[in-house]
């Protein structure tokens, strides 16, 4: 995928030491993965109505959260990043290839590939980011010991399709509505100890 956001080790021990025992931390070390709530159709008794699904209605409930780098109302395009590359102009000298090899060797760049979160959640598109790419871990140093680990996550603000049951006298009834919750993305990466 295409990089969108570098950040690069800092030289502070203090920093360092911060940064190596918040990845010692079982939940820091596993990957965030996509909002918890059930994202598959089957699973809703209540999907929001189309009706209850107008963009401009919920536009305005979401207000300011709504932040177009991190959400789509449509299916984005895949981006595809060796679509652009031109190999016809590779650098003929070896040493400014192998410094640029290092270079990239040992940068930690931010992954992310787009998710359908489905009909409960608006917008139901949403930017997954991520350290590595799938299952593979990141290397960041020459020689490998070192590896890219998330240095900063921020939260978004969603819609998610909420319902719940209301007693009235002895009548059940299903009162559905759209919620604001938190949705967690990562923002940056850094090179650090395994």
């Amino acid at each position: 995928m295409l990089i969108n956001q570098t950040y690069h080790r800092s030289d502070t021990n203090e920093e360092d030491t911060f940064l190596q025992l918040r990845a010692s931390l079982p939940s820091f070390s596993q990957p965030i993965r996509p909002y918890t709530l059930l994202t598959h159709t089957e699973d809703y008794h209540y999907l929001p109505k189309p009706r209850h699904r107008r963009p401009s209605h919920l536009l305005r409930l979401l207000g300011s959260s709504f932040d177009p780098f991190w959400m789509s109302i449509e299916q984005p395009p895949e981006a595809s990043g060796a679509a652009g590359l031109d190999f016809g102009s590779l650098p003929s000298d070896v040493a400014s290839a192998v410094r640029s090899w290092l270079v990239s060797s040992a940068t930690c760049e931010l992954y992310y590939q787009w998710m359908d979160l489905g009909p409960a959640f608006w917008p139901r598109w949403l930017r997954q980011t991520d350290c590595e790419r799938g299952d593979r871990v990141q290397r960041c140093s020459f020689p490998s010991g070192m590896e890219c680990v998330r240095a900063q996550t921020t939260n978004i603000n969603i819609l998610a399709w909420h319902c719940q049951e209301i007693r009235d006298g002895g009548e059940a009834m299903k009162r559905c509505l759209w919620r604001q919750v938190p949705y967690s993305v990562v923002t940056a990466c850094t090179c650090s100890c395994k």
